[in-house]
């Protein structure tokens, strides 16, 4: 059990040590504000590609009309 919480740990430091090494190569470093605020666009980014697409029904089997 030990084993799981300690490679969840490292597996999310990992994530934020990713997201802050993207955010810095990306936009710089200004200000402690902008770094924030450049980091929620990068969480923002992530979290679009990760949405499932709608695409509209298949309709390509019925019968031309």
């Amino acid at each position: 059990m030990i084993t799981l919480i300690r490679k969840l740990f490292w597996f999310a430091l990992f994530l934020v040590f990713t997201l802050g090494f993207v955010t810095l190569f990306d936009h710089g470093f200004a200000t402690g504000h902008q770094f924030t605020t450049d980091a929620k666009g990068e969480v923002t980014e992530l979290t679009a590609m990760l949405r499932p697409i709608k695409r509209p029904p298949d309709t390509s089997d019925q019968p031309a009309q």
